[in-house]
Parts: C-alpha cells; sequence; structure tokens
C-alpha cells in the first residue's frame, strides 16, 4: 500500500514537472524594462550615453525567458548605435539630446536576441546627454603594397572614403597628431579593379569618427607607346632666338589598352622656357609638357636633356 503511495505521488511530482517545462516553453506577451545605453557619432561630442529613462515596452518571449528577467537583481542593459541623423538636440537644453522611440524599434528588436520578439515600444522618447569633447580633422593616410600582374597598373590615384576622420583626445594628444594611417594591406598581382575595407589604426589615448575606410583600386590592362614629338622654346625675348638641339625627341609611355589608339603624337606638346634655359650652369635643361593626354603614365624623353644655342636677329 505504502509503495503504491510512493509510486502516485511520484508519478504527481513527474506531471508537474512536466506541465511547469511544457508551460514555460509556450509564448506569452508581457511587459519589460530595461536599462538603455545609446552609442552615437555627433561630431565633436562624446559618443555614448545612458538613457535618462529606462526603456518601457512590450514583448512576446517564452516563459523561462519571462521568469529569468523577473527574477534577477539587475537587468542586463540594451545597447544601440544610432546615427546622428536621428539624434536630435534639445533647443533651449546644452548637451541635451533625444531620439524618438519609432525609429529605433528594429534596433531594439535586433539587440534583444531571438528568444524575444518586440511588439511595441511604451516609450516614446529616449533622452540622452552627449557633452561637447575636444577633436580634430585629420587626413587619412593609406598607402598599401600593390603588385600587379604583367601589363596591368593604374593610372588614376586610390580612392578612399572617407579620406579624413575626426580624432577625439585630450588637447595634449591631439597637437601629436597629424594624420591616421590604415593598417598593413597587401594587394598582390592585381589584373583588375580592387575595393575592399581597411582598418585604421586608433592612435593612444583617442577616440575616432570612423574606425575603417572603403577603398578603390582602379588597375587597368597598359601598352606601351613611343612618338617623336618637336620641342618649341618660350618666352623668347624680341630679337633673340634659342635654337633647340635637338629639336625634337622620343616620348615613351604608358597609357590604357582602350585608349592606345585616340592618343596622337599632336596630343603632346614640349616646351623649353627661356628663362630657365638661361639660370642653368651646363646650358642644357629638360624639356616639359605644356600639353599631354591626361591618361598616361611612366613618361620617359629620349633624349632627356637639350642643349641650345642663343642668335640675335636684325
Amino acid at each position: 500500500m505504502k509503495r503504491s503511495r510512493l509510486v502516485l505521488v511520484l508519478c504527481i511530482v513527474i506531471a508537474f514537472v512536466l506541465w511547469v517545462v511544457y508551460t514555460l516553453s509556450n509564448e506569452y506577451s508581457s511587459y519589460f524594462r530595461f536599462p538603455l545605453e545609446v552609442e552615437t557619432n555627433l561630431d565633436g561630442r562624446t559618443h555614448l550615453s545612458q538613457a535618462d529613462n529606462t526603456l518601457f515596452l512590450r514583448g512576446t518571449a517564452r516563459g523561462f525567458y519571462i521568469i529569468r528577467h523577473t527574477w534577477r537583481r539587475k537587468v542586463p542593459q540594451i545597447h544601440l548605435f544610432v546615427d546622428k541623423s536621428q539624434v536630435r538636440p534639445y533647443l533651449d537644453r546644452e548637451d541635451e539630446f533625444y531620439v524618438l522611440a519609432d525609429n529605433v524599434h528594429n534596433l531594439v528588436n535586433d539587440a534583444l536576441g531571438t528568444e524575444f520578439q518586440l511588439e511595441e515600444l511604451l516609450t516614446d522618447t529616449i533622452r540622452l546627454e552627449y557633452k561637447a569633447t575636444n577633436y580634430k580633422k585629420v587626413p587619412v593616410r593609406f598607402a598599401p603594397d600593390l603588385s600587379y600582374s604583367p601589363q596591368y597598373m593604374t593610372f588614376e590615384p586610390l580612392r578612399i572614403h572617407p579620406d579624413s576622420v575626426l580624432v577625439y583626445a585630450e588637447e595634449s594628444y591631439l597637437d601629436l597628431i597629424k594624420e591616421v594611417r590604415t593598417r598593413r594591406l597587401s594587394l598582390n598581382h592585381l589584373d583588375k579593379t580592387v575595393e575592399g575595407i581597411a582598418r585604421l589604426e586608433v592612435p593612444a589615448n583617442t577616440r575616432l569618427s570612423h574606425t575603417e575606410i572603403n577603398y578603390e583600386v582602379l588597375v587597368k590592362r597598359y601598352v606601351e607607346l613611343s612618338f617623336q614629338v618637336p620641342v618649341t622654346a618660350i618666352n623668347v625675348p624680341p630679337r633673340v632666338e634659342l635654337l633647340l638641339l635637338p629639336d625634337q625627341v622620343t616620348v615613351r609611355f604608358r597609357c590604357p589598352f582602350e585608349e592606345a589608339v585616340r592618343i596622337q603624337a599632336e596630343d603632346f606638346v614640349l616646351v623649353v622656357d627661356y628663362k630657365e634655359f638661361m639660370a642653368t650652369e651646363s646650358g642644357k635643361t629638360v624639356p616639359v609638357f605644356q600639353q599631354s593626354p591626361g591618361t598616361i603614365s611612366h613618361t620617359e624623353l629620349t633624349p632627356r636633356f637639350v642643349d641650345g644655342i642663343i642668335q640675335s636677329r636684325y
């Protein structure tokens, strides 16, 4: 008889446990409160702020999640990154800002994870404080190690965005920072245009408005061409003639393969300035381009120097 009672009690306990597990495994709609920390990218201000008001919301979660949340002594805070376009200042309060809860609905839902489904934000306005801080705008230096496949190169400067960042730090640190560099990056055997993301090296005791940049390296196939181009003298005084020896040179250069057929010898204008010629002790000078196609590179002159003879005119 006692054994039968024991089995009965055990069955009741097991049934109760199974009922509790089943009940807590179901989803329920409930109300929750969370402390909130908001990070943003406002220029010239601190980037973190603890919201003055607790975030009050309604959502759906399993019973286990609701019980765990209710029994916690300290509820973990939600951390959001909100773009500065959504952060608005109070017109009559210095350093105080606000964010409309409707604008961060999806951000809150993502921050709460997969165990929670947000139904409604009951807090309509999130009040924040971002104090002014020291900052300085400096250029970004991006100098990767590049190597190209045969017959390929770039004809344009590397493109980066942004090309400058804001550095936040104490005044003594800001005076020492002239630029921000990217981490070392190697791009090898390039035979087509590449783009990507490069992370920035953050100087000690500072914070940057951006921690990475987007870059683009425009790579094209090239050909080598050469033309015989005449050299002319400019800024020659009246009644003076400057005879150049030789009066034409060979111009060798690289250009994009698809543009080679459009480049002609007439696109180049080489000149020697009379004043610069007279200032040289050797009597020899290097012709300079007064006009040339904008998409050429690795230009060489043969011969590199030209001599000259000055004659008087009557």
